[in-house]
């Protein structure tokens, strides 16, 4: 499948990261991904508790900490380009920050995933995150030879955190957008929680898209930006990721009974 075909791919950039946006722009271009540049929202510098969306109670009792503005601002970066794949007639939604960096079979590798999944192999899925390794908790379900090596794509039962790249179905984005009034954690500690409890998410072991390390100009640290802790943050936290460990592992064998048992594999490493 032409990687332009039914997909629409979206660039989240702020204004001054002029630098960092030139280097995405070459890497697209190079492996032929057309793309749209999205102004990144700058939250560094406004107080949380501006956001009608933003529950802080909440943040505090389930995520065991405030956010910072900073981290609304690429919370609200993400729903954007949601919206933005949504009012398009594209089929498929690809969400970058403009810290990315493509592995030499990164087009090849998309190409193979769509094929995947516009054949019906990967039905009721909402995203694949490919900027993240799955490391854990995960059922082998395809293996697509792109030249230089194998990309082995999993049922992400516990999702990858990070949203250097988000693949996008309509359904997903959708579903995705009815939460976006009612933010309590970090985006990526989000589409963690709501994959753990979906089981909707895919991903990569070795993924085709990594980050280039810099640090990210939306969630650098900002004076004034109160991110201080609940009492008992780490009972809390431990609590988060027992859930969502729990969901994952009754997930897995879920899954994993209703798949032949050629795919009844388990991430290497676990």
């Amino acid at each position: 499948m032409l990687i332009n075909g039914k997909i629409k791919s979206f660039v989240i950039n702020l204004e001054a990261s002029t630098e960092r946006f030139e280097y995405a722009k070459e890497q697209l271009d190079r492996a032929g991904i057309p793309f749209e540049r999205v102004p990144a929202f700058d939250g560094r510098t406004t107080a949380s508790t501006s956001f009608p969306e933003y529950d802080e109670a909440k943040a505090l009792s389930w995520f065991g900490r405030k956010l910072s503005g900073a981290e609304l601002g690429c919370y609200f970066s993400h729903i954007d380009c949601v919206r933005r794949f949504l009012e398009s007639d594209a089929v498929y939604g690809l969400s970058l920050e403009d810290d990315l960096e493509l592995m030499p079979d990164a087009a090849q590798s998309l190409s193979s995933l769509l094929d995947y999944l516009e054949a019906g192999r990967a039905p009721g899925w909402h995203m694949v995150n490919l900027g993240r390794p799955v490391k854990r908790f995960g059922s082998e379900v395809a293996r697509f030879s792109t030249g230089q090596q194998t990309r082995v794509l999993c049922r992400a039962h516990y999702f990858p955190d990070t949203t250097t790249a988000i693949l996008w179905s309509r359904e997903g984005a959708k579903q995705f957008l009815e939460t976006a009034d009612h933010i309590y954690m970090p985006i990526d500690h989000f589409l963690r929680r709501w994959n753990c409890h979906a089981d909707a998410g895919y991903g990569f072991i070795d993924p085709p898209i990594t980050t280039s390390g810099a640090e990210s100009d939306i969630l650098r640290a900002t004076t004034g930006q109160d991110t201080s802790r609940a009492r008992f943050y780490h009972l809390r936290k431990h609590r988060r990721l027992q859930l969502n460990k729990r969901n994952a592992k009754r997930n897995r064998k879920a899954f994993q009974e209703r798949m032949p048992a050629g795919f009844q594999q388990r991430v290497p490493g676990e």
